[in-house]
């Protein structure tokens, strides 16, 4: 036997309509299918009001937690309104690690701020590690500097930029790489 059914399930990422990962998150709690939406909060300013409202820090992109071998369990996620398909790498479905997943559940529920930090001799476009924090271990591309760095994190599974404030203190420049370009 290959292992217990849980120990068969792996995280892949899902590609969905626009604007439909909540509705999708939705969708897979009632079948019983373990996901997760990392949200970020965001502020919504309309001409009557202001409003926080929790928003996708990966649009249009969901992870799945199945064993991929269920032909059943991968149909029905396939099957569910608003995906339409499972990001691939040559043909098969990327896997994500637990630690990434873990990752990125700290960072969402970590509440870091972003305090003063002594400065560092870091420019834009330098590529950047990230030494601390719930987001250790994780490389992106200092786009602004100032009291707050904002640094870009392109995870390649998703394909897609996310932009993240992290303390000056928690960056070390990745030596002889650099972007010179317009960000």
């Amino acid at each position: 036997m290959a292992g217990t059914k849980e120990e068969r399930k792996n995280w892949f990422v899902l590609y969905t309509k626009s604007r439909h990962e909540k509705r999708v998150r939705d969708s897979f709690d009632l079948e019983g299918i373990e996901c997760y939406l990392p949200l970020r909060k965001e502020l919504r300013i309309w001409s009557d009001r202001k409003k926080w409202v929790d928003e996708p820090l990966f649009r249009s992109y969901i992870f799945v937690h199945i064993d991929i071998g269920n032909y059943n369990e991968y149909l029905k996620v396939l099957q569910t309104d608003g995906v339409v398909h499972f990001v691939r790498i040559e043909k098969q479905p990327v896997k994500v690690q637990d630690e990434l997943i873990e990752a990125i559940r700290q960072y969402e529920h970590s509440g870091e701020f972003v305090s003063e930090e002594e400065e560092k001799q870091l420019q834009v476009g330098d590529t950047v590690e990230i030494v601390q924090g719930s987001l250790k271990g994780l490389f992106g591309t200092l786009v602004h500097l100032g009291k707050k760095r904002k640094v870009r994190i392109m995870l390649e599974v998703v394909r897609q930029s996310v932009y993240v404030d992290v303390p000056k203190s928690y960056l070390k420049k990745i030596p002889g790489t650099r972007i010179v370009r317009k960000l």
